[in-house]
């Protein structure tokens, strides 16, 4: 018998998903009470699906150990233990699936539906977030810089143009966008008709999920994360950097990382494109449509040495 929807959470990345899917497993009862089925199989510590994504396609360092086969038999055999009718998949690192004809040979068997919810937020807001992942990630140790990010993510940004390929598959009336803001878990949840729970998640959980790198630091994380010779020692030096900066004054952050032109040059990209999604999908423009601008600085290079970090 066919379930009878799959919720597709597919990102973007650095819209709040993080702390999405630690919610939504905080909630997990809660949204089985909705007759919604979150896997546990197939989650890594996060909480979120990325192994089930991965397994469809690999995202640099990180890769998935199972096959898209494996992927999708644990989806199913978790999925017939469940009486729940319908199942939500979260991980911003999704690929098209349905790219693979093995997973639309899966939903057209088990599924009467496919909905699928994106989480947006301004393009200069997530380039800038993103590169303080990938500078902070010890597995990544991102050397490049923000620019060159710029230029690699041009076609990912473009909210509407990936939105548009999903609607080919499972049509705009399956489609939902959440702009991000510090409520985007509240709205998520929302989203299913469920009551955010701030009392949901253990004491132990209630830090900050996936908490970013003090914006001043990143050139000096770069900088001397190059050499470190292992993920221990690379965090060593990040967290030592992190705490010597706090005993230098602000006005040492002369460094422009991301100057106002250059953010308003960057989100003139997408601008009719996030305007169209606005019109589409009623959102705020303030979601999308940024007008609140201020240089981003930075501490330079030179800032610190390698024996202060020893």
């Amino acid at each position: 018998m066919k379930k009878d929807t799959l919720y597709l959470h597919v990102g973007w990345s650095k819209t709040g998903t993080s702390a999405v899917q630690s919610q939504i497993q905080a909630q997990y009862a809660d949204f089985l009470d909705k007759g919604i089925l979150y896997p546990q199989s197939l989650q890594w510590p996060d909480h979120s699906h990325h192994p089930f994504a991965l397994s469809f396609q690999g995202s640099g360092a990180y890769q998935s150990d199972m096959s898209p086969a494996d992927a999708l038999e644990k989806l199913r055999i978790e999925m017939e233990e469940s009486p729940a009718p319908s199942v939500l998949l979260s991980s911003e690192l999704s690929p098209m699936y349905f790219n693979n004809p093995r997973f639309r040979i899966f939903v057209a068997e088990h599924f009467e539906t496919v909905k699928v919810l994106f989480t947006v937020r301004p393009q200069s807001e997530l380039l800038l977030s993103l590169y303080n992942q990938l500078v902070k990630d010890p597995n990544i140790r991102y050397d490049a810089s923000l620019f060159t990010l710029a230029l690699r993510n041009i076609g990912w940004l473009n909210y509407l143009n990936h939105i548009r390929q999903w609607e080919k598959h499972v049509g705009e009336e399956n489609l939902s966008v959440l702009p991000y803001s510090r409520r985007v878990v509240q709205d998520f949840l929302q989203a299913f008709d469920i009551e955010y729970r701030q009392d949901a998640r253990q004491l132990s959980e209630t830090a900050i999920i996936n908490p970013s790198l003090p914006t001043r630091c990143l050139l000096l994380v770069q900088k001397f994360g190059r050499g470190a010779s292992g993920n221990g020692e690379f965090a060593q030096r990040r967290d030592k950097i992190i705490a010597l900066s706090k005993a230098i004054d602000h006005e040492h952050d002369q460094k422009i990382l991301f100057s106002v032109a250059e953010q308003q040059a960057f989100d003139a990209n997408f601008k009719q494109g996030n305007e169209k999604l606005i019109e589409l999908f009623e959102l705020p423009s303030a979601g999308l449509i940024k007008t609140d601008y201020s240089p981003i600085n930075v501490l330079p290079e030179d800032s610190l040495s390698l024996d202060d970090l020893a």
